[in-house]
């Protein structure tokens, strides 16, 4: 019985992967959701400016739920999606 406990356990904890952001498509959603508000370089408008964010946890926070101004993005951007935008943003 601990056999397959521990075997159920090595594999659920093997199957969770996180997700790791990627630049390039993130500049590509940041573009089509973000953009018209912090601009195209993320140094801000009706939106604050993004440049030299690098809380990633406030970010994926502020992304999906919104905050103030900011709409709730979570309805609409996947997991990966966000991981994307963040890594965007670490690049501005």
């Amino acid at each position: 019985m601990r056999l397959a406990v521990l075997t159920l356990f090595a594999f659920a904890c093997a199957t969770e992967t996180e997700i790791v952001g990627d630049a390039d498509a993130g500049a590509t959603i940041f573009a089509d959701n973000c953009a018209s508000c912090h601009a195209a370089d993320g140094t801000g408008g009706t939106g604050s400016s993004l440049v030299g964010l690098t809380d990633e946890a406030s970010m994926e926070a502020t992304i999906v739920d919104g905050d103030g101004g900011m709409p709730a993005f979570g309805e609409s951007l996947d997991d990966q999606d966000v991981a994307d935008v963040i890594a965007f943003i670490l690049t501005l």
